[in-house]
């Protein structure tokens, strides 16, 4: 009951009440690599759509020493699942620096269930991935980032959740990941089921021009298809779209791109080159699938046009007009897809699922687990709220340098000494942020993000003070930037300025700051503007 209320506190407290329209053009998740009447593809789409279940595998002390000596490869394991013994399961540690555990502590596991015993299924899987998710201990983001992929027609490995008891020894709540390989191609390109291209793992920070390592497939062993691709995106502005749409599927690419920047993915293809697979079909066009998909929305203000360095990425959103449909779909996603509405049904049916596993974990654990689901729920409603606002204002500001804001925008903090600070403030007029310093040394700010393309600006707010004593007073800023003297003493409306040169286009947190030993300041929020110089 605890974790369901504190999942509504979060999630209706801040709903608009604006419903999300279905697109009847997108196919359902529910669709999406399920072959008609194929028992095998029903049976593993139940599993993820079911319970939590307990995973509990069997090592015997060789194989137990194998993982520890060589945790990559391969060694058989009995895996038990509710009733459901398999013998002979491939098993080996995966992961990585972010969340690699040896196999004596939290490991993420890989699990091949026909590695060593051919055609062994279970659930309809060939090939999970028991992920231990240390990147989000909300265990949310995969279940929640996988689920909007498919919802917009992009093979993505599902994802669900399971307990693990590995030799006796309780592990925890896992997440459960769907498998990359030829029985994955096979649902999502039954088309291909005859002569099946290749599906390249993209490895560690390895883009599209390094010889990538193959998961499945029985296309080309010389990486030619790998070159064309390059080929194609490297090549004349005049002549590369029509070079690309040969080997691309460029509508599922801009879909791509466009949900690493409404999920603030800065680990993925588009702007890290990392955690992707790509389908290269004998005959036909390119599809990059998401992976790895944990460190999502951690700023949730972040820009819209964030730097992307994904070779193709880079290369795409150069065509005219390319870069205008990355908009257009990160618009039509927050209306169709993913609107505070629609996630609160998504996150409803995820925690719901994870309610019978957090019963059995420790009261710490369990408590910790719900806060972070808390916390990473707000979050990813603030991240929808600011990419409508920075797709209803363009670029981060206005056409008179206007910054719009409101109190959702703003996060307080108490660095040192006693303050009090207050919003709306009634004693002046207009209506002010209040800072008030209650002993010496105090500093407290009020701070926003604020999405800046590249260039120079100057920044600016109105401010009162009333007997500020101190060195610095009260200050505009940009944080990470050495602060300047600002207000001192009683003075009426001041406008107080700061310049800022934005060498890339991005994220500045705007500071609005008393370090005092006394005194009050207010800030007119509504004055606050950003100009370009």
């Amino acid at each position: 009951m605890l974790l369901r209320w504190v999942l509504s506190v979060v999630i209706w407290s801040c709903l608009p009440l604006t419903l999300g329209v279905a697109d009847s053009s997108v196919p359902s998740s529910r669709c999406l690599g399920i072959r008609p009447g194929n028992e095998q593809d029903l049976e593993a789409e139940r599993f993820f759509d079911g319970p939590v279940v307990q995973f509990d595998i069997r090592l015997s002390p060789e194989n137990q020493q194998k993982l520890r000596d060589n945790p990559r490869e391969y060694v058989a394991a009995d895996v038990s699942v509710e009733g459901q013994t398999l013998g002979q399961v491939g098993i080996h540690v995966k992961g990585a620096a972010g969340s690699l555990d040896n196999i004596d502590g939290k490991p993420a596991l890989t699990l091949n269930f026909d590695k060593f015993r051919r055609k062994q299924l279970f659930r309809g899987l060939e090939k999970i991935h028991l992920n231990n998710s240390v990147q989000d201990p909300s265990y949310l983001n995969e279940s929640v980032a996988s689920g909007l992929y498919r919802k917009m027609g992009l093979p993505t490995a599902r994802a669900t959740h399971a307990l693990l008891r590995l030799d006796g020894r309780d592990c925890g709540l896992y997440v459960v990941k769907e498998g990359y390989d030829s029985l994955f191609l096979k649902r999502h390109f039954p088309a291909d089921s005859k002569k099946m291209g290749n599906l390249y793992d993209g490895g560690f920070l390895r883009d599209v021009t390094e010889p990538l390592d193959r998961n499945a497939g029985d296309g080309p062993e010389d990486h030619s298809d790998l070159q064309r691709l390059v080929e194609a995106a490297e090549s004349p502005l005049k002549d590369r779209r029509g070079r690309l749409e040969k080997v691309l599927d460029i509508d599922r690419f801009l879909t791509l791109v466009a949900i690493q920047i409404l999920t603030d993915d800065w680990d993925g293809y588009s702007r890290n080159h990392n955690n992707y697979r790509l389908y290269l079909p004998r005959d036909g066009q390119a599809v990059f699938i998401p992976h790895g998909m944990d460190q999502l929305f951690q700023k949730p203000q972040a820009s819209i046009t964030p730097a992307l360095n994904g070779l193709v990425a880079a290369r795409v959103v150069e065509i005219p007009g390319l870069r205008d449909r990355v908009r257009e779909r990160l618009s039509s996603l927050t209306t169709q897809h993913f609107n505070s509405n629609s996630l609160s049904s998504d996150l409803d049916r995820i925690v719901t699922r994870l309610r019978r596993g957090l019963e059995r974990l420790g009261e710490d654990e369990r408590r910790s687990v719900e806060e972070e689901i808390r916390q990473q729920s707000d979050r990813m409603l603030r991240r929808i709220r600011s990419v409508e606002r920075q797709l209803q204002r363009g670029t981060g500001i206005d056409t008179t340098g206007s910054i719009r804001v409101s109190p959702e925008d703003w996060e307080e903090r108490h660095q040192e000494g006693k303050a009090a600070i207050r919003m709306g403030s009634l004693e002046v007029v207009p209506p002010a942020l209040l800072l008030e310093a209650l002993e010496p040394g105090t500093i407290v700010s009020y701070r926003t993000e604020v999405p800046l393309e590249t260039g120079s600006y100057t920044l600016w707010v109105d401010a009162r003070v009333d007997s500020v004593e101190g060195v610095f007073g009260a200050v505009l800023r940009i944080s990470g930037q050495q602060r300047v003297r600002g207000l001192t003493g009683t003075r009426g409306w001041t406008r107080i300025r700061f310049d800022v040169d934005q060498e890339d286009a991005g994220d500045i947190q705007v500071v609005l700051e008393l370090a005092a030993d006394a005194g009050r300041v207010w800030f007119d929020l509504g004055s606050l503007r950003i100009q370009p110089r």
